[in-house]
């Protein structure tokens, strides 16, 4: 080969090689960002899974995670304990069962990302204010209250005599010759 045709080669061959790296980086920091913050909003609310965030990381872990095995079997299995139906006798073992998952899930995703958090931490350091709690449960009960609370105006309404609607009373005017008079 010819200097001059390896010259040609590196020249184009250079440049095109730069690009594809630098867009196989770029795509690998959105991917690994987009994992970062669906984990972020998964510990973050990882205590209060009614938390709507909690669901959006959890729905968001197939979409970020999609070629990560590891991950992808803990939230299967976390899925299929949150979706069983337990018994009153079985609740116990069911809630355990799924905080079990939960923690295999939130594990696997900070070991991919090369996080160093220890299972036995996942749960036990998950922080809420006592505060931010009380009014979690206060607007729960009053949630749950709703119903009751609908029920209980349709039953009075139903109690309440049916009156017949009356015209408002005309406020009495004077007249001009009642007024000429006095």
């Amino acid at each position: 080969m010819s200097l001059q045709l390896i010259t040609l080669i590196a020249i184009v061959v250079g440049p095109v090689s730069a690009v594809i790296i630098q867009l196989i980086s770029e795509r690998r920091r959105v991917v690994r960002d987009h994992q970062a913050a669906t984990f972020r909003m998964l510990v973050s609310t990882r205590h209060l899974p009614g938390d709507p965030s909690y669901s959006t990381a959890i729905n968001m872990i197939p979409v970020d995670f999609n070629s990560v095995e590891s991950v992808m079997t803990a939230h299967a299995n976390y899925i299929g304990s949150i979706t069983f139906q337990p018994t009153p006798e079985n609740m116990a073992a069911h809630e355990n069962n799924v905080m079990t998952q939960q923690t295999k899930l939130v594990h696997e995703i900070a070991k991919h990302l090369g996080y160093e958090l220890p299972e036995t931490d996942i749960q036990s350091t998950a922080y809420a204010a006592g505060g931010f709690i009380q009014r979690d449960n206060l607007m729960l009960r009053a949630w749950e209250a709703w119903p009751r609370i609908a029920d209980a105006l349709e039953r009075e309404v139903v109690k309440a005599p049916t009156e017949a609607v009356q015209q408002p009373a005309k406020p009495a005017s004077k007249s001009r010759s009642a007024k000429a008079k006095k």
